[in-house]
């Protein structure tokens, strides 16, 4: 209903919040409009957002150009290391995968502080395959999701054949100190006729359009299956720490339908998405290393190149960072005698 004036054809008169007159428009104009400043009150005014326990991202470029332990410290790995040091210098540390497993195996040798030289296989990249060594080892049945391709060092490819009977691999794994996956590849290629993946890739010879498929596989399944190889490391070692870690090698190239860039940020996502989900389940002596985001995230603040320093190659970390890396990771799983052990070499 109008009101009685308008209603009467006459006129009414709005004011505005400082007493003025206002014109006959004024409240239709005023609908939907910022109140004036002198009508807000303040404790209807907010100075800041709740920030409780938040972790903040560094906001001091000089953190990366001249205190980079101090900014691992308190920027990267809260959240991560063990409450204390557990491992020991003769403890046998599995490290399998690519990548930061590969590297920590040379260091631990070159110390000669591991205890066992079984020798586990190349190219475990894929989620997949380190199931299907895992599944073979412990219980002696393979998952049906591998084939087993390596590559000699005259470049040659051949069928995986193991240079230990399944049961030396099994002792080391009963007796080992700490397990080391490093998991570096969403991208694989699968059978269609057994469902099976490949290690890695499909030798030439092989190939068959028709049978192999190549496909981007999920968070889902990639969790499941590091779920699943921690169950089969638990059977035979109940106590031993397992560290999880991303490889931050670029993909060499993709077969999918866009640049290798781009399809490196999403196989890299879905993996760490995957190893997220393992790690919200707080499993007992399950851990993550973050050595993924310090040369993808920290590197790209780095005044110093993060990749092919000392050989120009794009997709070799590099050396300095990757000595950073190992030196943080024996000062936070290594107890101080081993490590003046290891570092005394």
């Amino acid at each position: 209903m109008l009101p009685m004036d308008r209603a009467a054809g006459g006129t009414h008169e709005e004011k505005t919040p400082g007493g003025e007159t206002a014109g006959p428009d004024a409240a239709r104009k005023n609908v939907g409009g910022l109140a004036p400043r002198g009508s807000v009150k303040g404790k209807d005014l907010w100075t800041s957002w709740h920030t409780g326990d938040a972790y903040f991202f560094p906001k001091d470029q000089a953190l990366f150009d001249d205190a980079l332990e101090r900014l691992l410290s308190e920027y990267v790995f809260p959240g991560h290391l063990p409450s204390a040091p557990m491992l020991d210098a003769d403890d046998l540390v599995i490290a399998l995968g690519s990548c930061f497993a590969r590297e920590l195996r040379t260091f631990l040798a070159e110390a000669g502080v591991a205890s066992s030289r079984v020798r586990v296989p190349e190219g475990l990249n894929n989620t997949f395959a380190i199931l299907d060594f895992f599944s073979w080892v412990v219980r002696g049945v393979e998952t049906g999701e591998g084939f087993r391709y390596g590559r000699l060092e005259s470049g040659a490819i051949r069928d995986w054949v193991p240079e230990h009977e399944r049961l030396s691999f099994l002792a080391s794994f009963e007796s080992a100190g700490a397990f080391v996956l490093t998991v570096g590849l969403a991208e694989v290629w699968r059978d269609r006729e057994t469902g099976g993946v490949f290690w890695r890739g499909i030798p030439q010879e092989l190939f068959d359009d028709q049978r192999h498929v190549f496909e981007v596989t999920t968070v889902d399944q990639n969790a499941a299956n590091l779920l699943q190889t921690i169950d089969l490391i638990r059977e035979v070692n109940p106590d031993a720490p397992v560290v999880l870690t991303l490889s931050p090698v670029p993909l060499e190239a993709t077969f999918r339908d866009m640049s290798c860039i781009t399809a490196d940020c999403v196989s890299k996502s879905v993996l760490r998405v995957a190893v997220d989900q393992v790690m919200r389940q707080q499993r007992d002596g399950v851990y993550y290393w973050p050595s993924f985001e310090i040369v993808r995230w920290v590197g790209a603040h780095l005044p110093w190149q993060a990749y092919g320093l000392e050989d120009g190659k794009p997709r070799h970390v590099t050396r300095r960072l990757v000595g950073l890396i190992i030196d943080a990771f024996v000062d936070a799983f290594y107890v101080p005698g081993a490590q003046e052990r290891i570092r005394g070499r």
